[in-house]
């Protein structure tokens, strides 16, 4: 049996680099406006029991992985409490996750192999914390879109603060930063409708700090979804590899 590479380059590159956002434990200093604002967001997001959202992502300087990988949209869609699907178009090597709560199955359909997995979660939350222990990477932002923003957020952070408001594209945004070892973030929320707008990590162990840059737009709450996306099954010819831990 074939298996997966032990790499960022069959999983979506951006994701597998999210998946750094778990560390050590620390002693933060989260301050209050920092952490009104992650609750806001939270709250805006929990209410929707399903979610529609485009991350157009870039990676600066390029990790080379493949140019399609390190750029362009993911199509994310959420069901709570446990269902998440994202297709990321990047021609030959479109891939596709798809998770109904109790498998995982990551496709690529146009070089016609993918990986089953079994894996159990309850929430968003644990089926993030779940893939990264298992597979070693995290899906994409699923830390904005987890019923407790803060808890996933703010994991392992050494210091986060708001720190002016901003404009992305046309939309005035607070600017929230948080620090933890090896990496920076930033996070801007809307102040007209509440939701993130851009979000970016920084990783500062890194050669050349490489900084994941997503634009999130065209935000639906309580969508009707196809909930077929949740349990989408590769081609049948397909070939089954073996998903190994990437990092």
């Amino acid at each position: 049996m074939k298996t997966l590479p032990s790499t960022p380059r069959y999983l979506l590159a951006a994701a597998a680099l999210s998946g750094l956002l778990l560390q050590s434990p620390v002693q933060a200093e989260i301050e209050p406006a920092a952490k009104a604002l992650a609750q806001s967001v939270a709250t805006k997001l929990q209410a929707a029991q399903t979610l529609r959202l485009t991350a157009k992502h870039t990676i600066d300087p390029a990790l080379g992985v493949g140019s399609k990988l390190e750029k362009g949209p993911l199509a994310i869609t959420l069901k709570r409490p446990n269902h998440f699907y994202v297709l990321q178009n990047a021609g030959d090597e479109t891939r596709e996750l798809a998770f109904d709560g109790k498998i995982v199955c990551v496709m690529h359909p146009t070089l016609k192999h993918h990986a089953l997995e079994p894996l159990k979660a309850a929430t968003i939350e644990q089926f993030a914390d779940q893939i990264d222990a298992q597979f070693g990477f995290r899906p994409p932002v699923a830390e904005l879109l987890a019923a407790d923003v803060s808890s996933q957020l703010f994991r392992d952070v050494t210091s986060a603060s708001v720190i002016g408001t901003e404009w992305v594209g046309f939309t005035r945004c607070d600017h929230l930063h948080f620090k933890q070892n090896g990496m920076t973030g930033d996070l801007w929320v809307s102040k007209k409708d509440g939701l993130p707008r851009r979000y970016t990590l920084t990783f500062t162990d890194l050669k050349g700090q490489p900084t994941w840059d997503i634009r999130l737009s065209k935000w639906e709450l309580n969508p009707k979804v196809d909930e077929t996306l949740f349990t989408k099954r590769p081609a049948a010819d397909s070939t089954k590899v073996k998903m190994l831990k990437s990092r």
